[in-house]
């Protein structure tokens, strides 16, 4: 497996010679929502295109992981693009029987949710390999009830990239920032460049580079790999690399589909589940695919401002705010916020240091139980 030391990338070829070695793997075929025997067809849709890494880096791999390890008894029918549901539809796709498994985050919903918007929470997590493990050993004693709610289990958790600045303008401290217009992506990242005094501004990812184009914004937070698939390095000039915040995005299962499922087929596929935002780490979110974005940037004359030690700690104690703001008006819900955000920081902190293959060895050989009973 791929880690920043050995810098081998991730490819599907590895994946399966590293769980099955170099044997035949059961082939991918369609077919009837009743399969041959006991096995199944399960439906995954996403508002992606096939071309977008999500799909092709993280999706297909993790699929061929799930039809060998099941020998063919779990297979797939792909719908990307928003062919059947829009990103915002998750939710109301598993409650309409549209779909199997699909994203469902929990930032489009923000309304419906309380401790779980404060895995958002500015310089909480070193990576998203960390962010995604973090948040499902959190899930079942905090976040399960949230989530459910929803009428929907959690599948398993990714997490973004770490939001950094692309700027037309140079900014290395937050009064760099005071008065810009930033894109934003809502919620607590919105909270985050208020807190900066910087004006947010919520807009899709696909008309980012329009608006800062036309002056719209004056800078972007957004993780690296996003700055580089949207091209936003031909219009911003200055990198901070400050890694305010990660956003932890979800997906969902449809309870019926999965209650329904053979009974030796719900361990193998809950605890694959438990590995996928690894592999969404390693292929698309971190690693070599994080590296390739920023050698992207600075390739194209883009100039990066990495932070002295004196400076990110400028930043941290201009958000720090957020953290009590957030602990407090969830207590006052009766929330157990407190314990949530110790705990959070706790757990990343014991994961800081460690490498993409520890991270993937500990997900393999201890998946988090209790996301959905089993």
């Amino acid at each position: 497996m791929a880690n920043h030391n050995s810098g081998l990338a991730w490819s599907r070829r590895r994946v399966l010679a590293s769980l099955f070695g170099v044997g035949a793997v059961a082939p991918f075929f369609r077919g009837g929502r009743d399969g041959p025997g006991d096995s199944v067809l399960l439906r995954y849709t996403a508002h992606v295109p096939n071309s977008h890494g999500l799909y092709r880096e993280v999706f297909v791999p993790w699929v061929e992981m799930v039809v060998a390890q099941t020998e063919g008894r779990i297979r797939w029918e792909h719908y990307v693009d928003g062919l059947l549901h829009g990103p915002l539809d998750g939710f109301k796709a598993v409650a309409t029987d549209i779909t199997d498994y699909t994203h469902a985050y929990a930032t489009y919903q923000p309304g419906s949710f309380h401790l779980t918007h404060g895995l958002q929470l500015p310089f909480l997590f070193a990576n998203s390999g960390v962010a995604a493990l973090v948040a499902e050993e959190l899930y079942p004693e905090y976040l399960k009830g949230e989530y459910e709610r929803m009428n929907v289990y959690l599948a398993h958790c990714d997490s973004t990239t770490a939001y950094d600045i692309l700027s037309k303008t140079p900014i290395r401290v937050p009064s760099d920032i005071r008065g810009l217009k930033v894109r934003s992506t809502g919620g607590l990242m919105a909270e985050i460049l208020r807190q900066v005094d910087a004006v947010p501004v919520v807009l899709a990812a696909a008309e980012t580079y329009t608006a800062f184009q036309r002056g719209i914004i004056d800078a972007v937070a957004v993780g690296a790999p996003d700055m580089a698939a949207y091209r936003l390095y031909e219009i911003g000039n200055y990198y901070l690399p400050i890694r305010l915040t990660h956003t932890v995005i979800q997906y969902c299962l449809n309870p019926r589909t999965f209650d329904g499922l053979p009974i030796d087929l719900r361990v193998p596929l809950y605890n694959l589940f438990r590995l996928r935002g690894q592999v969404a780490h390693q292929n698309y979110y971190g690693g070599e695919a994080l590296e390739s974005a920023i050698e992207t940037l600075t390739d194209a004359g883009v100039e990066r401002l990495d932070p002295t030690p004196a400076e990110r700690q400028r930043w941290v104690d201009a958000v720090r705010p957020l953290e009590r703001r957030f602990v407090e008006e969830n207590e006052s819900r009766g929330l157990p916020a407190a314990a949530f955000v110790r705990e959070a920081r706790e757990r990343a902190a014991r994961y800081e240091e460690w490498t993409d293959q520890e991270l993937w060895d500990h997900v393999s050989a201890r998946p988090v139980q209790g996301i959905i009973t089993l």
